[in-house]
C-alpha cells in the first residue's frame, strides 16, 4: 500500500462518482430553501425512506426541513423528484431503467431540478445516499460513528452521475456491518443485515451453507437407510466429517422435498443454499467414484444433484437462486458439467494466503486456488466469492492484508464474480484488529471495485481516529511495507491453529509470534508502538483516545503471548506465575474495552482458560 495520505479525502466525492461540474445549483441559500422532494404516488419503501433520509439529512446539514409531495400534487417551482415518476415524461428526461436494474441509479441536473432516479427496489435510496456522501460531504463510518457536514448554504455543481454496483451480492460479514442504516447508506445487501422493506430488502438467504444434513437428516434416516450417506473406505457414515450420497436417486427426491418445505415457508428468501457439511467425507460409492473421475473433480458430482434441483425449482419458482460452495473437496471446477443460470457457486479460498495479492503469491496452495477461480470463472458467469479477512483463533492480532483486498476485489470484477462475502468478526464485541475500517472499506469496494481504496483508507481514518488518524495511517503503511519486503513470508486465517489442536499442540510447541503475526518482527514491533503511542498522544476527544487505545491492544497481545510462550518453554515455576498474572491482567483489560472474543464463537474467558493451561 503506498503511503495514505489524509489529503486524500478531499478528493473523494470526485474518486468515487462521474460528475460533470460547468454551472452551479443552489439547494440552500443561507438557511433557507425553495425546493420541495417529488415522489411518484406509486414510489417503493424505499424511495419514501429515501425521501425521508434526504429531508433528515438535508436538515442536519443545512437546518431546512423540505416539503415532500407526489406527482400527484401541483408540481413546485423547484424540484428534486426521487424515483420513476410523471415528473421525468414532464420533464422530457429519459433514463433506461432497464439498464440500471434493481439497484443502479442515475443524479443529474435538468434546469433548476436535481433528479435522483434508480431501481425501485433500492436503487432510487442508494442514489440519495450517493448524493448524501460523494457530494455533500456526509459519512457514517461505523453504525455508531458519522459525519455530517454544516453549512448554510448548499450550491452543488452540474450533475451527471450513474453508478451500478460491481456486484449483486455484497456483504461485508461484521457485526457492526448488520445495523441496518449503516448497511443501507454504504450499499452492503448481506443477508445477516437487518435491512428491512422500508430500506428495500437484501439478498435474503433462506438457508445459509453446510445444509446437507438439513436437507436429508441422518437422524432420521441413517438407521434405516445408510446407503443415503457417504461410503469411506468401505463403511457408510452419518457423522460431520462426512456427505450425504449424491447419486441415490431417493437422496435427491428426499432433498427436494425438503428444499420445496423451505421455499414453500420462507416466500420472501432470494437464495437457498444446498451445499456440502464443513468437511471432506465425500462419498466413494462406485457410483459417485465414476462420476468424481470422468469430471475429475468432485464438484462434478455436487454440481449435477444441485443442477437437477435448481431444474426443478426453476419450474415454480423462476426468481429463486440456489447457492452452493466450492469448498475443501469440490474447490477444483469440473471438466463437464455447467452450473446452471439459477445456480450460484460460492468458491472458498480457505488456507491462501491473505497477505499477498493472490495472482502475485509464492504460496502453492494460493497459486493453485487462482487455478480453480480461472477454472471457475471459465464455465459460470455467475460465481460468488467467499473471501477471509481475519485470522479467526487470534483475531486481535495485526493482520495487514489491506493490499492484497484492495489488489483482489478488482480482480474478482474483472474475471466475472457476480457476488463477493467477507468473513470478518461477525460476533458482537469481538477484538478483531481495524474491524471498522475493514467494514468500511470492504463495502465501498464491494459497490465499486474499482474505487480509489488509498482515498478510502485515508478518510476512514481521519474521521473515525481524527489527529490519530496519521501515525495509524503510517503504522499500516509500515505493516504493508513489511509485507512487501517479504514476499515469502504468508499470512492465513488460521486454518493451521485446528491441525495443531488435534495433535495435542499449544502455546510452547510454535515459534511465537512468527506463526501467526511471521511480519512482526522486534523492529517492525518496536517502531509499531512508537507510531501508536504518537497517536495516542494526538488523540484529542476521549472517544477517539479509547479507540486509539483499543487499536494499541493488539501489539500488547503480541507482547503478552511472547511472554506466555517463553514462560512456558522455561519450566521455571516463578516465569509461569508471572505470565500467568501478565495474561490475567491483560484479559481484564480486554473486558473493561467490552470485548468477548478473540476466536470466533469461543468467549473470552474460554480463551484464557485455553492459553492458561499452558503455564501449568
Amino acid at each position: 500500500m503506498q503511503p495514505v495520505l489524509l489529503g486524500i479525502m478531499l478528493s473523494l466525492p470526485l474518486a468515487l462518482c462521474s460528475c460533470d461540474r460547468r454551472g452551479g445549483t443552489t439547494l440552500v441559500n443561507n438557511g433557507k430553501t425553495d425546493y420541495t422532494i417529488v415522489l411518484s404516488n406509486k414510489a417503493s419503501p424505499s424511495e419514501r425512506h429515501a425521501a425521508n433520509e434526504l429531508r433528515r439529512f438535508l436538515k442536519a446539514i443545512a437546518g431546512v426541513e423540505l416539503p415532500i409531495v407526489t406527482d400527484r400534487d401541483p408540481l413546485p417551482a423547484k424540484m428534486i423528484p426521487l424515483g420513476k415518476s410523471a415528473v421525468l415524461d414532464k420533464l422530457n428526461v429519459s433514463i433506461d431503467f432497464n439498464d440500471l436494474g434493481d439497484e443502479g441509479f442515475t443524479i443529474r441536473t435538468v434546469g433548476p431540478h436535481l433528479i435522483i432516479a434508480g431501481g425501485r427496489l433500492r436503487g432510487t435510496m442508494y442514489g440519495v445516499y450517493s448524493l448524501l456522501e460523494d457530494v455533500l460531504g456526509c459519512r457514517w463510518y461505523t453504525s455508531k460513528v458519522s459525519h455530517v457536514p454544516t453549512k448554510r448554504t448548499i450550491t452543488i455543481g452540474d450533475l451527471m452521475i450513474t453508478q451500478k454496483p460491481s456486484f449483486e451480492y455484497r456483504d461485508p460479514f461484521y457485526y457492526d456491518a448488520f445495523e441496518a442504516d449503516w448497511a443501507a447508506r454504504n450499499k452492503a445487501n448481506g443477508t445477516y443485515t437487518k435491512l428491512d422493506k422500508r430500506r428495500g430488502g437484501k439478498m435474503l438467504y433462506g438457508t445459509w451453507c453446510h445444509t446437507f444434513y438439513m436437507l436429508v437428516d441422518p437422524k432420521i434416516h441413517f438407521k434405516d437407510h445408510p446407503e443415503y450417506f457417504s461410503l469411506i473406505k468401505g463403511k457408510r457414515r452419518w457423522d460431520l466429517e462426512s456427505q450425504l450420497c449424491l447419486t441415490n436417486p431417493e437422496v435427491f427426491r428426499i432433498a427436494l422435498q425438503t428444499l420445496s418445505g423451505w421455499i414453500r415457508d420462507k416466500p420472501e428468501a432470494n437464495v437457498f443454499s444446498v451445499s456440502a457439511n464443513d468437511a471432506d467425507g465425500h462419498c466413494e460409492c462406485a457410483a459417485c467414484a465414476k462420476i468424481d473421475q470422468e469430471e475429475g473433480s468432485c464438484a462434478g458430482t455436487l454440481l449435477r444433484f444441485v443442477n437437477a434441483l435448481a431444474d426443478e425449482v426453476a419450474r415454480q419458482h423462476p426468481r429463486i437462486i440456489l447457492d452452493t460452495l466450492a469448498y475443501v473437496h469440490t474447490l477444483k471446477p469440473p471438466k463437464i458439467t455447467r452450473p446452471r443460470p439459477n445456480v450460484r457457486v460460492r468458491l472458498c479460498p480457505l488456507e491462501v494466503c491473505q497477505y499477498h495479492s493472490y495472482a502475485q503469491c509464492e504460496l502453492q496452495v494460493t497459486k493453485d486456488f487462482m487455478a480453480h477461480l480461472n477454472g471457475w470463472s471459465k464455465i459460470t458467469g455467475n460465481l460468488y466469492m467467499w473471501h477471509y479477512v481475519a485470522p479467526y483463533h487470534h483475531l486481535i492480532l495485526p493482520f495487514p492484508d489491506l493490499d492484497e483486498i484492495t489488489t483482489d476485489v478488482p480482480m474478482y470484477k474483472h474475471m466475472g464474480v457476480k457476488g463477493v462475502m467477507f468473513e470478518g468478526s461477525h460476533w458482537p464485541n469481538s477484538g478483531e484488529w481495524l474491524a471498522e475500517l475493514k467494514a468500511y472499506l470492504l463495502a465501498k469496494l464491494s459497490w465499486n471495485a474499482n474505487a480509489d481504496a488509498k482515498a478510502i483508507i485515508a478518510d476512514f481514518l481521519n474521521g473515525y481516529y481524527g489527529k490519530a488518524g496519521q501515525p495509524i495511517g503510517a503504522w499500516l503503511d509500515l505493516l504493508c511495507a513489511e509485507v512487501k519486503r517479504r514476499p515469502r513470508v504468508h499470512g492465513t486465517c488460521g486454518p493451521e491453529v485446528d491441525l495443531m489442536r488435534d495433535r495435542g499442540l499449544g502455546v510452547a510447541d510454535i515459534n511465537w509470534p512468527t506463526m501467526y503475526c511471521p511480519i512482526m518482527t522486534p523492529a517492525v514491533i518496536a517502531e509499531s508502538e512508537r507510531l501508536l503511542d504518537e497517536a495516542e498522544k494526538l488523540a484529542d476527544t476521549p472517544a477517539i483516545l479509547d479507540r486509539v487505545k483499543r487499536v494499541k491492544l493488539s501489539l500488547e497481545y503480541v507482547r503478552v503471548m511472547e511472554t506466555v510462550q517463553n514462560a512456558a518453554r522455561s519450566g521455571n515455576a516463578d516465569a509461569r506465575t508471572v505470565a500467568r498474572q501478565k495474561l490475567d491482567a491483560y484479559f481484564t483489560k480486554l473486558e473493561s474495552f467490552g470485548i468477548q472474543y478473540l476466536e470466533l464463537s469461543v468467549p473470552l474467558r474460554k480463551t484464557f482458560d485455553e492459553i492458561a493451561k499452558q503455564l501449568k
